[in-house]
């Protein structure tokens, strides 16, 4: 079994932004991300324009428009960044405009992400994770007011389904 939260880790004036965090790591998703490819990577010029789109995001908020979907139709799974060409992908939960959940990212090293060894449990976890809250608000134990996600953002899932 796995178990992990969501956590705050930034409030702005239009959009809240948090992150996965799993109970046995002492980083988050989004913190582990950006542990992987630290100043002086390959990949400096990617994770500025990643920096660059979570600022925007932070500015104006998490409008549908800055992400790719990735996961299921409707399931609010995109990924930042959308320009063409970049090989990083980070990964993230889009609840509402003033609402979204980062998950984790790496390389795209596969065509689509369920083809990548690498990329795939970061789509999954995600997934399940708006499954999860789905669920929880539609029984009542989660709310969602204006930017905060109220409730048990406790969570856990069989890893092998």
């Amino acid at each position: 079994m796995q178990h992990y939260y969501i956590e705050l880790i930034e409030e702005h004036e239009k959009v809240n932004l948090y992150s996965i965090h799993l109970s046995n790591s002492e980083l988050s998703e989004l913190e582990s991300f950006f542990e992987k490819f630290p100043v002086g990577s390959d990949f400096d010029e990617e994770i500025d324009v990643i920096i660059s789109w979570i600022d925007k995001i932070a500015e104006t908020g998490a409008l549908e428009r800055y992400f790719r979907p990735e996961g299921r139709y409707g399931d609010g799974v995109g990924v930042i960044p959308i320009d063409v060409g970049n090989k990083l992908r980070l990964y993230c939960l889009r609840l509402t405009d003033k609402i979204l959940v980062f998950g984790n990212g790496g390389v795209k090293d596969a065509e689509r992400w369920e083809e990548s060894e690498t990329l795939a449990p970061y789509v999954k976890l995600l997934i399940d994770t708006s499954q999860f809250i789905s669920s929880r608000i539609q029984n009542g134990t989660i709310i969602l007011v204006d930017k905060e996600i109220i409730g048990n953002l406790n969570f856990s899932r069989d890893e092998t389904k």
